[in-house]
């Protein structure tokens, strides 16, 4: 048997060297068939060409290899589209968040009847005509403190998020630049 390794062994070697370009990894994966061919002593009295059988062993090992890492790269593909879906979704949740409390603060600043109109048109869903019945001002003057109110958000918004509003916000866009007056 140690006869067999010494004559077989750069043959294996050479043969992974130039399939698999990796030094360690054809070191290894010529002794992994040097097990195999232990493991089957047994069958080497009836092998007639024992270099063809040992050239079968090492390809059949070399499928073997390719066809887990076909495998492998599949399943870390998968993983990592899944995490990159839950990240972007985790994401988007936490601009969004962000960009709602940004809003709040900058409605916050606005003088009183400017931020009362701005709340009963954005978050009571009125129309200028239902806050101005029910403010017993003109439709005019409510849509003046709207539009004032409205330039104050878009102005005091960083960057960032008009950005991210306009470009990569996804389905709640439409609902944002509803908020905003846009």
């Amino acid at each position: 048997m140690d006869h067999m390794y010494k004559e077989y062994r750069d043959f294996l070697y050479t043969f992974f060297v130039k399939h698999v370009k990796i030094k360690s990894l054809a070191e290894d994966f010529a002794q992994d068939v040097f097990i195999k061919f232990w493991n089957k002593k047994d069958q080497i009295d009836s092998v007639k060409n024992m270099d063809a059988w040992l050239y079968t062993l090492a390809k059949n090992h070399l499928n073997d290899h390719y066809r887990r890492l076909a495998t492998e790269k599949k399943y870390q593909e998968a993983v990592w589209n899944e995490m990159e879906r839950h990240s972007n979704s985790v994401i988007k949740e936490i601009y969004k968040k962000e960009l709602e409390e940004e809003i709040a603060a900058l409605v916050d600043t606005l003088p009183p009847r400017q931020k009362e109109i701005y709340i009963l048109s954005r978050k009571g869903g009125l129309s200028l005509d239902e806050i101005a019945d029910k403010l017993n001002i003109s439709p005019n003057t409510a849509k003046n403190h709207l539009v004032q109110a409205l330039k104050v958000l878009r102005s005091g918004l960083r960057p960032m998020y008009m950005i991210w509003i306009l470009g990569d916000l996804g389905h709640h866009t439409f609902e944002v630049l509803e908020y905003l007056g846009s």
